[in-house]
């Protein structure tokens, strides 16, 4: 196989040949297709139960009132009254989380949740009356401190 000479039409190679780019026939069952999961449950591993798209939780908004940092901490008041929209189904995952001074972060993280839809639920729970948001110190640069910083992701470690 070489260069066409002049005038002559340039063939196109054989197709099957080793290395070709476009097979002209693909062998049949030499590739199995892959298994695509129809249903959360058909996850292998997820043993975690039915699973909730993240914007469900928060009946699709994205925005919280309160501005909550990575490192803002937040704990569940002892005096909150636990009655009514309290007893939301979405809250009482985050009230175990926040038994204890938390951060943002690791609300999130130990629900497994997006940032954002952690801080929905935190506000909205603050509204309530349900959970006591603590002010973030910070530098005279702006930033929170490196102690807290540390703590915050001491905590994140732990999870």
């Amino acid at each position: 196989m070489g260069v066409p000479a002049e005038g002559e039409p340039a063939t196109e190679p054989d197709s099957a040949r080793a290395g070709a780019r476009f097979p002209q026939e693909e062998q049949p069952g030499e590739f199995p297709a892959p298994r695509v999961p129809q249903f959360a449950d058909d996850i292998p591993g997820d043993d975690a139960g039915p699973r909730v798209r993240p914007y469900v939780l928060t009946r699709g908004r994205t925005q919280s009132t309160y501005e909550l940092a990575l490192e803002t901490m937040v704990n569940v008041r002892a005096d909150a009254r636990w009655t009514g929209a309290a007893l939301n189904s979405e809250y009482q995952p985050v009230r175990a989380a926040c038994r204890r001074p938390v951060s943002v972060a690791e609300v999130a993280a130990t629900l497994s949740i997006p940032l954002g839809v952690a801080r929905v639920l935190l506000s909205d729970m603050a509204e309530l009356g349900l959970l006591h948001i603590h002010g973030t110190e910070r530098t005279a640069e702006g930033r929170p401190p490196l102690a807290l910083m540390r703590r915050v992701l001491d905590g994140l470690q732990r999870i």
